[in-house]
């Protein structure tokens, strides 16, 4: 009997253990996948401020450049005239007068508050024109025409196309998100039916909803404070999440989502009920084991034998399912963890289609794309129109840099169901001195055009030749021909225009920015270049650009001459130990002593402590801990002695972008190297310094 209860008393342990094991596991679900929400909500609402914000600044700039040629003007209404032709929803206010009809706008509603503010630049909450009667903001910059006047340049939205373009929807569309100012009223309301449409105070959704005073003052004093945030509150008795964060860009604007509590935690229901469901299970086939195990215990038979075995094979099989079971769940866990938490849960009703998922995820990852498309284009109009556009003059084989521009587009003009041909590469002077990150970049621009507005089953091809020689230069040729739809004679004469599209994107479906011809052109211009564009309406184009590029000279012999008569030191200052190695033996393949530092600290320090004259090349990591490259150089190119303002040092780093190479150089250093570094890179950089 005693043997008995211990059994017993054993199995009912076991059982007590495993249902504290289920129950904390299932907390640590919930607690996982609420947070993972929140954090996705959170990271989208930040996306969403972050587009909103850029969308500002650059038109804030756009008014900043108009007033610079405003401001000298006799002429303002002229002015205004040529710049609307791009910009027309601009209007000109000025403060020592009433509005008038022809080039001075009549909004009294943006007048009455211009006329009040002290501000030079801001944004004008949401009002109806009453010369239009649709409701509109406006963001504005204080200015002085030529004879002193004071006034200001407005920019009018139309808050409808704002919420089309920018507010967010959740969850499908259970989510949906609000541009209010600080005081809680609403600026821009969302295209989502879930929004209420008769409420034009954020803060007054929630009187009288039995919330908690002091959780709203919060949220309240966190909104009119423009900080940083997300609560949960209730309305018509609805569990609601609030994830808010300023807009920011010279505005008392915040971007507000709000989300249905049910809706976050759908998800977490069903994974709780499977959790739930197989724990049972695996309770029960438990109990029945245990059961059977102390009952069949009381026989020592064949018969009782045979039954034990057979129990214990079940219940083997049970640990496997168990085992399986707790990898499923960690794997579903960890993947939405890993990959934005929660963002695999798109909505109650999809919960548990594989293919809408999927789908889903396969357009947010689209949406990423074409943002960092965008930023990317942006940025670099940005060091266009400010003249920061740095042309790199570095040893190169076009038609090299050609074949893997062409590699890797091919794979796209596959998928958009088109033939890429390479007809004819035709070049006698191949190696040649260029910045081939630009050169990659024209090309792809142009290919990539031509794919985009070319239907399935058209052909896109490709020809590269060298038209002449002139002195130590050669002119090089590349036309992209394409079966597509073509371009209208009025869109080529502003196809070079910043954001000028041949089709409207909502219209075509076409993505892209519309400064990608833009970009090309001043690339080729800053190269010396040109660009020309023949086209017929719905038969195809063909772009053909011309450039020059340096022909290098036959350097051969005499770098030959100065690695075999080399005595080299070079220090190289890396973190990472696998780069360091790498580094390393690059050098010591080409007969050069080196010395390592860790950080720019220990470099300086190294530097500092040798005699003048000791190290003859430094290669320099910038991203590294306690102190960084552009630190380090500039530290060394302080030091009181000689050598040091002629001791080249040069950056290698994996931040390849043109501002990258300023920042370099504005550090003091000599050069730059993109990593992955290119070890005849690095020999030609060793022949250029004992050269």
């Amino acid at each position: 009997m005693k043997k008995r209860g211990t059994l017993l008393m054993t199995g009912l342990f076991l059982i007590l253990c495993f249902g504290a094991g289920v129950w904390w596991f299932v907390e640590e679900v919930e607690n996982q996948l609420w947070n993972g929400s929140v954090r996705t909500v959170t990271e989208n609402t930040h996306q969403g401020v972050n587009a909103l914000r850029l969308r500002f600044e650059m038109d804030f700039n756009f008014l900043d450049r108009i007033w610079e040629g405003m401001g000298e003007s006799d002429s303002p209404e002229d002015m205004l005239a040529i710049y609307s032709r791009i910009e027309p929803d601009m209007s000109l206010y000025l403060t020592e007068q009433q509005p008038e009809q022809g080039w001075i706008d009549s909004d009294s509603e943006a007048y009455t508050f211009l006329e009040g503010t002290l501000l030079e630049r801001g944004i004008i909450d949401s009002h109806i024109n009453p010369a239009t009667g649709e409701n509109v903001f406006n963001i504005f910059v204080r200015g002085f025409l030529a004879e002193g006047t004071s006034a200001f340049l407005v920019k009018e939205y139309r808050t409808q196309e704002i919420a089309h373009q920018f507010t967010l929807s959740f969850y499908d569309d259970t989510g949906y998100s609000y541009l209010i100012n600080r005081t809680g009223t609403i600026m821009v309301r969302p295209e989502n039916e879930n929004s209420t449409g008769t409420t034009y105070n954020l803060f007054d959704m929630l009187l009288n909803q039995g919330n908690d005073a002091v959780k709203v003052e919060a949220f309240k004093d966190s909104v009119y404070g423009l900080k940083t945030g997300w609560c949960r509150l209730t309305y018509d008795e609805v569990g609601l999440v609030f994830c808010y964060e300023p807009l920011g860009a010279d505005s008392d604007w915040l971007l507000v989502s709000i989300i249905p509590e049910p809706v976050i935690t759908a998800q977490t229901s069903s994974i709780l009920q499977k959790t739930l469901f197989f724990s049972g299970t695996a309770i029960g086939i438990i109990c029945m084991l245990v059961m059977t195990f102390y009952w069949n215990k009381m026989h020592e038979n064949e018969v009782h034998t045979s039954e034990l075995t057979e129990a214990l094979e079940t219940a083997d099989k049970a640990n496997r399912a168990k085992g399986r079971f707790l990898a499923d769940m960690s794997h579903d866990i960890r993947t939405p963890l890993n990959a934005i938490l929660g963002m695999a849960a798109v909505g109650q009703k999809n919960i548990g289609d594989e293919e809408k998922v999927e789908d889903c995820l396969k357009k947010i990852e689209k949406s990423g794309v074409q943002l960092l498309t965008l930023a990317s284009d942006v940025l670099d109009l940005s060091q266009i129109e400010q003249g920061e556009l740095i042309i790199k003059e570095e040893p190169m084989c076009l038609p090299q840099v050609f074949e893997e521009t062409v590699g890797l587009i091919r794979r796209k003009a596959a998928e958009a169901g088109l033939t890429l041909e390479c007809t004819s590469v035709q070049v006698k002077d191949q190696a040649v001195m260029g910045d081939a990150l630009r050169i990659r970049q024209i090309l792809l621009n142009i290919i990539s055009n031509a794919i985009k507005y070319t239907p399935a089953g058209g052909r896109v091809t490709l020809k590269l030749t060298q038209t002449e020689s002139k002195e130590s230069y050669g002119i090089y040729c590349f036309s992209c021909a394409d079966t597509g739809i073509g371009m209208e004679p009025e869109f080529r004469e502003r196809m070079f225009v910043a954001f000028e599209r041949a089709r409207n994107t909502t219209a075509s479906k076409i993505p892209g920015t519309g400064v990608g011809l833009t970009i090309t052109k001043n690339l080729l211009d800053a190269m010396g270049g040109t660009i020309e564009a023949q086209s017929t309406p719905g038969k195809g184009s063909v772009f053909t650009i011309s450039f020059p590029l340096k022909i290098q000279r036959d350097v051969a012999e005499e770098e030959k001459k100065i690695l075999a008569n080399r005595d080299m030191r070079v220090l190289v200052v890396e973190d990472n130990e696998l780069n360091m190695e790498i580094m390393e033996e690059f050098l010591k393949a080409a007969d050069v002593q080196v010395e390592k530092a860790a950080d720019g600290k220990e470099a300086v320090d190294m530097v500092k402590a040798s005699k003048e004259g000791y190290y003859d090349l430094i290669l320099m990591d910038i991203q590294m801990p306690v102190m960084d490259g552009y630190e380090a150089t500039r530290k060394i190119r302080m030091m009181d002695r000689k050598d040091v303002n002629h001791l080249p040092i040069y950056a290698v780093s994996a931040n390849a972008l043109a501002e990258d190479v300023k920042n370099s150089l504005d550090a003091g250093m000599d050069g730059h190297i993109a990593k992955p570094v290119d070890p005849e890179v690095i020999e030609k950089v060793l022949v250029k310094i004992r050269a």
